[in-house]
């Protein structure tokens, strides 16, 4: 048992360090328009999608592989992701499929 509590213990700060170093991206999402519409992160990294405009029904982000969807975001509504996947993510506004962006993971 003495051989485990050390181990557990590297475990559990090797996590904390990792959640230490997570960051939090923010995007803006509106009429036709996502801003920032590219961001490098780190895996571990959480995205936050904030509706900024009125839309009927809202907007939703959508994976354009499918990996991700954001329910409907009123004016004022956010919805956050986080990404482990390392490569490109590439996403638009359900409404706006001209709403173009990129989350690259490293």
């Amino acid at each position: 048992m003495r051989r485990f509590v050390p181990q557990l213990f590297v475990f559990g700060l090797a996590f904390f360090a990792f959640e230490a170093f997570a960051e939090d991206i923010d995007i803006k999402v509106g009429h036709s328009r996502l801003d920032p519409s590219e961001a490098s992160i780190s895996a571990g990294d959480t995205v936050a999608f904030h509706s900024e405009d009125e839309m009927p029904g809202g907007h939703s982000i959508v994976a354009d592989d499918g990996s991700f969807k954001s329910p409907a975001l009123a004016k004022g509504d956010s919805w956050s992701h986080t990404f482990s996947e390392l490569g490109a993510h590439d996403f638009h506004i359900k409404e706006h499929p001209g709403a173009k962006g990129t989350i690259t993971v490293k």
